[in-house]
């Protein structure tokens, strides 16, 4: 090969391949797959991938009939229509002890799951890459209390890795909680947890907690104790935060209308590229929701109310904004609905599931975790190997002919 074309020549053509080629192309000679299977060549094509405009959603939903979980790819573009008939059906090799798994997050091609929703919280940590269909089982975390205690879970990617941070709040025998909470990391790259210093005395609710991924920053909803308390308030909300790249906290305040609420009441989200966040209105008979935006990242002063949504009709809460503006709403008849801000009009999109289970979220192709030796692998890699066997155009035509024929 190198006889042929430069190494580095190599290396660039291949970058602008798909996954699905590459995974096919590893087989062709020894240097292929060293190129390819490379730290360095993964995040090339990793970054390549991220700067382009897709519009891929990930979609986890849960149905009752057959007590099964569904993972699909689906496309929203604006002239898109968005159905289960364009999408592609993926197959996740695990089962959840009882219904569904907790998607933590999606970033980078990775999905973070953990099964604690209804068990213990010593259930594993698993990440898995959909599209070269493998997964790995974090190591057990370091930081494990004898005493009763719950964990908060963030992830997310960083220029040359994947993290997942983890906050663990023990509990004393009252049940009150013992404050900080003790967090620490897990690096895909180093392959192991680590302690990262938290002082702030912010709580994350348990069980309901969820995060929002941006500006390379995880962001939880938390609440505090305030200092002079009052007959009508007690805490105070704000959202907790948590850099990647950089492994700092930090803090972004609300607009009073949502720090004063009860936080059981509000949810984080992302809006198109910004942060969001929802407010929602429980009240029987006149249900609904408001959603807020923060335009300028960071901009305590920037947070914009833009509409408010009629929850009543059998309606129950938002799940995504989609990219024409549209929301999706999870129904209480266990159907993904769309809604128009401008019209007030839902349109049942024929999508089914639990109303809880239903979780989307951006998604890009990757080859993280593609090598590794934590990784269980799929039987992605024995098809590609045998359709290569099988065909003879690739295998018999010299490789300098096959360069340059993918760098037209």
């Amino acid at each position: 090969m190198s006889d042929f074309l430069p190494k580095e020549l190599i290396f660039e053509i291949l970058l602008k391949l798909p996954v699905k080629s590459l995974l096919c192309f590893t087989t062709v000679c020894k240097l292929w797959h060293s190129l390819i299977t490379s730290s360095e060549f993964i995040f090339s094509h990793l970054s390549i991938s991220a700067s382009k405009e897709d519009n891929t959603l990930f979609l986890r939903r849960y149905t009752k009939n057959d007590r099964a979980e569904h993972y699909t790819l689906l496309k929203d573009g604006e002239n898109q229509t968005f159905e289960l008939q364009s999408s592609l059906e993926l197959h996740f090799p695990l089962k959840s002890q009882f219904g569904y798994f907790r998607i933590v997050g999606c970033s980078n091609g990775l999905v973070c799951l953990s099964d604690d929703f209804f068990t213990n919280p010593s259930q594993p940590i698993i990440l898995w890459n959909p599209c070269i269909r493998k997964h790995m089982v974090l190591p057990a975390p370091t930081v494990k209390p004898e005493k009763a205690h719950f964990f908060v879970l963030g992830c997310g990617a960083t220029r040359h890795d994947f993290k997942v941070v983890r906050m663990v709040y023990s509990k004393t025998n009252d049940f009150t909680l013992n404050l900080p909470a003790i967090v620490e990391i897990y690096s895909l790259t180093s392959g192991t947890w680590r302690r990262v210093h938290f002082d702030d005395r912010y709580v994350i609710m348990e069980f309901m907690w969820s995060q929002a991924f941006i500006e390379g920053t995880v962001h939880w909803l938390a609440f505090y104790s305030l200092e002079y308390p009052t007959q009508n308030q007690l805490f105070c909300n704000l959202i907790l935060t948590f850099h990647m790249e950089d492994e700092v906290f930090g803090e972004i305040m609300l607009p009073d209308e949502l720090a004063r609420e009860a936080v059981t009441y509000l949810s984080i989200t992302v809006i198109g590229k910004s942060l969001g966040a929802i407010k929602y209105d429980k009240q029987m008979g006149s249900e609904s929701c408001c959603v807020w935006v923060m335009k300028e990242y960071g901009v305590m002063k920037s947070w914009t109310k833009l509409y408010d949504i009629d929850l009543v009709g059998g309606m129950e809460k938002v799940i995504r904004f989609r990219n024409n503006g549209g929301v999706l709403l999870a129904s209480q008849e266990h159907e993904l609905v769309t809604y128009n801000p401008e019209t007030r009009v839902n349109k049942a999109i024929g999508i089914h599931g639990s109303p809880r289970s239903f979780y989307i979220d951006n998604y890009m192709e990757s080859l993280v975790l593609l090598v590794g030796q934590n990784v269980v692998a799929d039987e992605q890699l024995l098809t590609a190997s045998s359709h290569i066997s099988q065909s003879s155009k690739v295998v018999q035509e010299p490789e300098h002919n096959l360069m340059r024929r993918l760098a037209l």
